[in-house]
């Protein structure tokens, strides 16, 4: 009878889980409408918690390392989390002010060049399409596509398209005004709230555990604890050892670009720096956008980049990152490939940023629920392995 009751209960959770997902597809225009409702209301708290999350990764080095050996009384320890927290945001704050100095003058110096340097390259290239008896008639059309083109024409329609139509600029002045406005109060409120948060980390620690075992009963708050330690030694980790080797990269690709003569050494650094955080997609871009630019001032040079990059990002990946990483994210690279997939289908950038450590916990709970269920029904690791290497082969009775 007990085992009918517990069939039962499962038949009726898979029943009830199947009603909610074709309902959830049925509507799902006004569920996602829901989200984003929902989401647009909570972004600066969601925004605050991620500042949050990333400020207290230094802020516990700082704490651990630094305040904690010159803090050592009982009256001044009080002070180690807020010279911390301080010495934190300055060091936030230091990065984003050197970040945006050093790349968008080089951004505004490589898209003059582009646009200086673009119509001769086009010349050049016509120049070299006719050289060759294949590809004459090509530049000829091309030529006199080039020459058919009102360019003046296309600066009126590239101007009509900022101003308007109809060349109202009060309204479009209004929504940028409107925007930028919405886009300071968000962050303002984002940062204060992570402020407030790593300020009482400890108290709202012993908050959610309140909670949670009050809630729940004991085995099922210390599974809740367990998921929750494992998700943010899964982000932390992948974070401090990413950071680390991209700026290790961006460092390489600097002074190997410098001594090789390659132009847009700063440029190419950060951007390869940052797009590294992107896995496989991230790197393609960056080298596709640098590749450009190099490709007007010099082909050759472009080339030479492409070469040294190619063998810096092996270097980074084979060596540098693993020697960092370690074990921490043990993921394979199957699984890598189809999170970041999936993540940036329904996400975006940031669903690429995050899928990998969120599919290290998957992964991660999956294998410890498989090997449980294994051990409850005594099969052993290499029986495992045995059974994956037989094929076996079913002749058909006549």
């Amino acid at each position: 009878m007990k085992k009918l009751d517990e069939k039962n209960s499962q038949l009726l959770k898979v029943i009830l889980i199947s009603i909610l997902v074709f309902f959830a597809f049925w509507y799902i225009e006004n569920v996602k409408n829901g989200l984003t409702v929902f989401i647009a209301v909570i972004q600066p708290f969601l925004i605050g918690f991620m500042l949050a999350f990333i400020i207290n990764l230094p802020m516990n080095f700082f704490e651990r390392k630094v305040y904690s050996k010159i803090f050592k009384t009982e009256k001044t320890k009080k002070l180690v989390p807020v010279f911390s927290l301080i010495s934190s945001w300055i060091l936030f704050i230091l990065g984003i002010v050197i970040f945006l100095n050093v790349l968008i003058p080089r951004i505004s110096k490589a898209v003059t060049a582009l646009i200086e340097r673009f119509p001769l390259f086009l010349d050049d290239l016509i120049d070299l399409l006719n050289k060759n008896k294949l590809t004459k008639n090509f530049a000829d059309d091309a030529q006199k596509y080039i020459n058919s083109v009102d360019w003046n024409n296309v600066l009126v329609q590239v101007k009509d398209y900022f101003v308007g139509e109809a060349g109202n600029i009060f309204d479009k002045t209004t929504s940028i005004i409107n925007s930028v406005s919405s886009t300071i109060i968000t962050i303002a409120a984002a940062t204060i709230f992570s402020v407030f948060v790593l300020i009482n980390k400890k108290d709202l620690k012993i908050l959610a555990n309140r909670i949670i075992y009050s809630l729940f009963k004991r085995s099922t708050a210390d599974e809740i604890n367990k998921v929750a330690s494992l998700s943010y030694s899964s982000f932390a980790s992948y974070i401090n050892s990413k950071a680390l080797s991209s700026l290790i990269l961006g460092i390489l690709v600097f002074v190997g670009m410098l001594i090789l003569k390659i132009p847009f050494a700063a440029m190419a650094a950060i951007l390869v720096a940052i797009a590294d955080f992107i896995p496989y997609v991230g790197p393609l871009i960056a080298t596709v956008i640098m590749m450009i630019l190099i490709f007007i001032e010099s082909p050759f040079k472009s080339l030479v980049f492409l070469i040294f990059l190619l063998i810096a990002q092996q270097v980074q990946g084979s060596i540098i990152y693993p020697a960092l990483a370690g074990k921490t994210i043990g993921l394979p690279s199957i699984w890598v490939i189809v999170s970041i997939a999936i993540g940036g289908s329904l996400f975006g950038i940031v669903g690429m940023l995050v899928s990998i450590p969120i599919a290290s916990i998957l992964y991660t709970l999956m294998n410890e629920k498989m090997d449980k269920t294994l051990a409850k029904k005594e099969i052993s690791e290499n029986e495992i392995k045995e059974l994956s290497e037989k094929v076996h082969y079913k002749k058909e009775e006549k």
